[in-house]
């Protein structure tokens, strides 16, 4: 899990300065490495969350439009914060939601730092958000 939170990573600072071009080459990254996960080693549960994320990365990877890579988004982190609860993290992982993002019902991802850098809307609301759990 660590390539992925690797790339992840990288995609969601991309989504933080806005560079749609960016963004799509992390997701086709997340992508390949949530593929070679060994799919035996975990749950079902997990699994489907797994194959969720992948169809979101794909859509993300495949479009250039970055509202649009930002739907996918919400999505794809429903499924990846579920993934990094059952999964054994190295460091401390945050979950941190914007009330804002996904028309005002909320969104989250994941971070390795506190400090608040929102993915959603990038420098018009950079800091707007906050930690709602700690995955240890």
């Amino acid at each position: 899990f660590k390539k992925v939170l690797q790339s992840y990573l990288q995609m969601k600072d991309a989504f933080v300065n806005s560079d749609a071009e960016k963004v799509s080459a992390f997701a086709k990254a997340t992508s390949k490495s949530l593929k070679a996960i060994p799919m035996g080693s975990l749950g079902q549960m997990e699994e489907s969350h797994i194959e969720k994320s992948i169809e979101m990365l794909n859509a993300i990877a495949q479009n250039e439009d970055l509202e649009n890579q930002r739907d996918h988004f919400v999505v794809l982190n429903e499924n990846m914060v579920v993934i990094a609860m059952n999964v054994e993290v190295a460091t401390p992982i945050y979950v941190q939601k914007c009330p804002m993002a996904n028309n005002n019902k909320g969104a989250v991802w994941l971070s390795t730092e506190k400090d608040i850098k929102n993915p959603y809307y990038g420098d018009a609301m950079l800091t707007c958000g906050s930690v709602i759990e700690e995955i240890n």
